[in-house]
């Protein structure tokens, strides 16, 4: 096995397959096993792909990796049984891009009854035997069984395999292995290309990206950051993780504002796409908050780096970001409305229960806010748009990787950008004398700068990430609060209530808009102005 690049799909949707048209399509000799209705639809939608010659077999898959601690470290020790054939595979695998894994060999060897030893080790690697030193024990941690398809795929001249794994189930641990339950609707893509050392990575790159279009193309398929076995590790197969919030952002090896942007596309990504599953497949509603901030952080970082707003990013990533971004607004928002604003408007009535008619409304159009909203997340449009922000960042990490030290120092550009953004929110006219947008737009300008103290949090003061984020996020909080009775004012004014309760409604998220604008105003004039430290940068390439 030589390295390759590889790019994952989730098909999690089954669609309607003419059996008898695709295996007629997919052309399978006779006496061979038939092809399942997916692979028939594959091959029906791809004529270009030829099966390898053991295209179609049961496999099971057994990660060691307790704790994730080898994951964590770019490592992965698995054992595969492909009918009466046992093996252990050891690879090592990077993170190239958002949404493309280098995945290197280590060895491959025959599992004996013995099973897995240490002798299998002594000729690895010096570093993979250090990480395993550093797990705590080589325990099996999952056990994923599928039925595994691969054809060959040749794209530009380059060699692509695609491997299709389905019906993933995952062993549960019973003693006999008969316990298995099945991962709803889950099978996987792998796409898959040679990248030998020292050659250009572009062409594997674009080729993967291209064949990934495809599939989205003739499958309901969605991109995906990490495989099954490594999200299984994680615990996270299935949409009922727990969701994914934002992690600070390393800018270790970043010297210019694009390597920076880079930095921080990796860490948006991993908040987005570690939370779409769970927006299509949870009722948690924490799925849809964290998503719609991944969004948010995205367009903020699109305005700290205007520069690279590309026509590749203004003609088709913009669009349909605005779009996707509109629908997690209004179904956070509608979550809001009916956990939390609404219930407290109730409260301050000396009827609370007047309401429950009310709260029953509002969250019957929160379910169809959230219906549309996972009926998007299903569409080839979301699975595009997505597919297609991976390829730019990874265009992107290839100009800066190129470049080096050229381009707009990262220093002076979080400086530049740091000042902007204060002098904008400090700026701001007393919060209780200006309207409703005004109000609005300053929220706006703290929410960009308190994003901007966080990408560039190492570049900072210490002063600037502790006193001054936590007073920006407390003026975040407390402007969303009256953001938030604003708009439950305007979905009650669309609703079916009574004079009384409309009045009522008037009344409190008025009283509510002034006591945040007042305490706005108290944060506004504690606000220290942010300070990047002379001389911080990231480290060299």
């Amino acid at each position: 096995m030589d390295r390759v690049l590889e790019v994952v799909l989730d098909v999690v949707v089954p669609a309607a397959h003419d059996k008898k048209k695709a295996n007629a399509a997919a052309g399978a000799p006779p006496g061979s096993p038939k092809p399942s209705p997916l692979a028939a639809c594959l091959c029906a939608a791809l004529p270009s792909l030829a099966a390898l010659p053991d295209a179609r077999e049961r496999v099971t898959t057994v990660a060691f990796d307790r704790g994730g601690a080898l994951s964590r470290l770019g490592w992965r020790v698995a054992a595969e049984s492909r009918g009466d054939t046992q093996c252990v595979v050891v690879s090592s695998r990077r993170v190239h891009t958002p949404g493309v894994t280098a995945v290197a060999p280590v060895f491959e060897a025959p599992l004996d009854a013995g099973g897995i030893t240490h002798a299998f080790f002594d000729a690895a690697p010096g570093p993979f035997r250090e990480a395993l030193g550093a797990a705590d024990d080589l325990a099996p941690a999952v056990t994923l069984v599928a039925t595994r398809s691969r054809w060959q795929w040749p794209r530009d001249g380059i060699d692509v395999l695609l491997t299709l794994e389905e019906d993933l189930h995952q062993d549960t641990g019973n003693a006999n292995g008969t316990d298995i339950a099945a991962l709803p609707e889950l099978h996987e893509l792998r796409v898959s290309a040679p990248w030998p050392e020292g050659e250009d990575d572009g062409p594997v790159v674009d080729a993967l990206f291209a064949c990934a279009g495809d599939l989205i193309r003739a499958l309901p398929a969605f991109v995906r950051l990490t495989d099954a076995p490594d999200r299984a590790v994680a615990g996270s197969v299935t949409g009922d993780a727990e969701a994914v919030k934002a992690e600070a952002v390393d800018l270790a090896g970043a010297v210019t504002a694009e390597a920076a942007l880079v930095a921080i596309g990796r860490n948006i990504g991993a908040q987005w796409f570690g939370n779409d599953a769970g927006v299509r497949g949870s009722a948690n509603g924490e799925f849809i908050h964290q998503m719609r901030v991944s969004q948010r952080r995205l367009r903020t970082a699109m305005r700290i780096f205007s520069r690279w707003r590309d026509k590749t990013w203004v003609e088709r990533l913009d669009p349909d970001l605005k779009w996707l971004g509109g629908l997690l607004g209004d179904a956070r928002d509608r979550d809001v409305f009916v956990d939390s604003t609404l219930p407290a408007l109730a409260a301050a009535d000396v009827e609370p229960g007047r309401w429950d008619t009310i709260r029953e409304a509002a969250n019957a159009q929160r379910l169809a806010a959230r219906a549309r909203l996972r009926e998007a997340l299903a569409s080839p449009r979301y699975a595009l748009v997505a597919l297609a922000w991976l390829q730019w960042l990874d265009a992107l990490a290839r100009r800066a990787r190129d470049a080096r030290d050229a381009g707009p120092s990262l220093h002076s550009h979080a400086k530049k950008r740091l000042r902007r953004y204060y002098e904008r929110l400090a700026s701001t006219q007393k919060l209780t004398a200006i309207d409703e947008a005004s109000r609005h737009r300053a929220r706006i300008n703290a929410k960009y700068l308190r994003y901007t103290i966080e990408f560039f949090a190492t570049l900072t003061s210490r002063r600037t990430r502790m006193e001054v984020a936590r007073t920006l996020a407390r003026l975040q909080g407390v402007l969303g609060d009256g953001n938030d009775a604003a708009v439950a004012l305007r979905y009650l004014e669309r609703m079916d209530v009574e004079p009384y309760q409309l009045g009522f409604a008037r009344g409190w998220c008025e009283a509510v808009k002034r006591y945040t604008a007042k305490e706005g105003e108290r944060l506004l004039r504690e606000l220290g102005e942010p300070k990047v430290t002379r001389g911080a940068r990231g480290a060299s390439l």
